[in-house]
């Protein structure tokens, strides 16, 4: 009679041998498949690196930044024509330098002082190239009325305000956002808003003609509006202030919109993908993409961030009860801006930067970034 080995752990071992066999080749499949799927996978198939990469290159394509470098060509061919004779080279020479930069350059981000803070240097005197002991930047969201940070934010050596939203200097606002300035950030819709080009006059200096101005341009016609205000004495009248130069107003390197440009970007797409489980690829669908643009406030961070030693941040984010705004009646969020896209980019500045896309290879050290809610 034959014998038959039937030992209970030969049943065991058998299980575990083919249980192994399975795993090997399962993971096998994985990884021939990997890097052969697209966003859509939702991560299937991919490991978290290649989800990043694919989205960093969705994150590269601008349309609205296209269509704004080629109206910008365009008024240069007919020479700013909607300029004044009196400032038509300097909008020229402006705009013509402006498109000579444009292009993707992370290393901007060590390059923010000499392009920043040395212009605002020069014209207070000051010969000394150092970054900003530590900088405010205050946001305008109602969300500032519901704390008392004012002397908080006088506190820093640089106070940065967004579009000239009041500070509290006739103490309205005082104990809520402060009421020093040392800098004003508007986007050039602003800056056109409050120039009067044909009458040669600049009322964009809502904190005082010796508080300088960096600019966003947003629309390459608005160089016009930046050379007069750039070259105006002062809009105060009195004969003593128009002898006196005005304040530099400064325009953002190109670079560094392209830069904020794909980091909202990647974070907006990432966010679609996740909460829609849609492929990244349809974000388009889901936004205006000519018109889809990060807000004022974000660029006004990461300027801070290359400047400045540290960072503080002030009425960033949203409540349910708050007004948009602490200074207007409005309520509702501009929809060009993904702005819960930006706060995810905020909360990486603030606990996890070296995870921020984009960077991580530019060679420049963030500093410390705060958020004051």
């Amino acid at each position: 009679m034959k014998r038959h080995w039937s030992h209970p752990s030969c049943g065991l071992l058998l299980l575990v041998a083919v249980f192994c066999l399975l795993i090997v080749f399962r993971c096998s499949l994985r990884h021939t498949g990997a890097g052969r799927g697209t966003a859509s996978d939702g991560g299937a198939g991919r490991n978290d690196d290649d989800v990043d990469e694919r989205l960093m290159e969705l994150a590269a394509v601008d349309p609205a930044a296209s269509g704004v470098l080629q109206a910008a060509k365009r008024l240069l061919d007919g020479n700013l024509a909607r300029a004044p004779e009196r400032h038509r080279d300097a909008a020229v020479r402006g705009l013509r330098e402006w498109v000579g930069k444009q292009r993707f350059d992370p290393g901007v981000m060590s390059e923010l002082v000499d392009l920043i803070k040395r212009p605002i240097d020069r014209y207070n005197g000051d010969g000394e190239a150092r970054r900003y002991a530590s900088c405010a930047v205050v946001g305008n969201s109602g969300i500032l009325l519901a704390s008392e940070h004012g002397e908080l934010i006088d506190g820093h050596e640089l106070v940065i305000r967004l579009n000239n939203a009041p500070a509290g200097r006739n103490g309205r606002y005082a104990r809520h956002v402060g009421a020093r300035t040392g800098l004003a950030f508007l986007n050039s819709n602003v800056l056109s808003q409050c120039t009067a080009p044909r009458r040669r006059a600049c009322l964009c200096r809502a904190y005082g003609e010796g508080v300088p101005i960096l600019t966003y341009m947003c629309n390459a016609a608005h160089f016009v509006e930046h050379a007069v205000c750039n070259n105006a004495s002062s809009s105060s009248g009195s004969a003593a202030a128009a002898a006196a130069p005005a304040a530099p107003v400064i325009v953002t390197d190109p670079r560094l919109d392209a830069l904020c440009a794909r980091i909202v970007k990647y974070y907006s797409l990432r966010r679609f993908a996740r909460e829609t489980g849609r492929p990244a690829e349809e974000w388009p669908r889901w936004h205006d993409e000519s018109m889809f643009h990060y807000s004022s406030g974000m660029q006004a961070v990461v300027a801070a961030a290359g400047v400045c030693d540290s960072v503080s941040v002030f009425g960033f984010g949203k409540d349910a009860a708050p007004r948009h705004h602490y200074h207007t009646l409005q309520r509702r969020e501009l929809d060009l801006h993904d702005y819960e896209a930006e706060y995810e980019l905020y909360r990486d500045l603030e606990s996890r930067p070296e995870a921020i896309p984009f960077l991580q290879d530019s060679g420049f050290r963030l500093p410390p970034v705060a958020f004051y809610r």
